[in-house]
């Protein structure tokens, strides 16, 4: 079993440091930041949309009970040999962000790692009009019966997120801005390393130090 988790050890990173600017507020140097970042791992991604690349943010911090995070002005890219993240070619993908961003060369990831999380993308439905007029399209409930289930599901967080702006389409006024929710959980370390193109996932960890 050790030889297995070796084999799938994240080893290697690269550690991006966001640097304060009176320009742009951190929310909005996040913004740019991570959709370069989605762009240059979709340029990796395999025929699933998937990448062996994945992320953390090693000073997030959420309280439940306050309602109060924050994803702190650090990333980590993580990946099991040097040769995918020179292939990833982040600094490529930042050139504009230079003045904004430190990006550091590629890491050894430490020895003898204690403990491991995943970052995962939180999925939250805030909208029950949108979802009931889209269920009456079926045809065999009214709007106000579905509006009605639609109510007890919608969900809403305080979870940390970054703004980002939708790329499926080439036309600006037709993109759409999201919030990607971020939730960080503790966990062993696992057996595989399968992420999106946000570098999250709901099963696969990235070291903790």
């Amino acid at each position: 079993m050790s030889q297995i988790f070796d084999e799938v050890m994240m080893k290697y990173y690269i550690e991006v440091t966001l640097i304060e600017n009176p320009e742009l507020v951190a929310y909005q140097l996040w913004s740019k930041l991570y959709t370069q970042l989605h762009i240059a791992l979709a340029e990796v991604k395999d025929t699933n949309d998937k990448v062996n690349i994945g992320v953390s943010f090693p000073q997030y911090r959420f309280n439940q009970e306050k309602s109060i995070g924050f994803l702190g002005t650090k990333l980590r890219v993580f990946a099991q040999n040097e040769a995918d993240l020179k292939k990833l070619d982040l600094k490529k993908w930042l050139d504009r962000l230079t003045d904004y961003v430190h990006i550091t060369s590629i890491r050894e990831v430490p020895e003898n790692i204690k403990s491991y999380a995943i970052y995962k993308r939180k999925q939250v439905k805030t909208n029950a009009e949108r979802l009931a007029r889209h269920r009456v399209k079926r045809g065999d409930i009214g709007f106000d019966e579905a509006l009605a289930r639609y109510s007890n599901v919608v969900t809403t967080t305080d979870l940390p997120y970054i703004q980002m702006l939708s790329l499926s389409t080439s036309d600006e006024q037709d993109k759409k801005r999201f919030k990607l929710f971020i939730e960080k959980r503790s966990i062993e370390q696992s057996e595989s390393q399968v992420f999106s193109t946000y570098g999250l996932s709901s099963e696969s960890s990235v070291p903790e130090f």
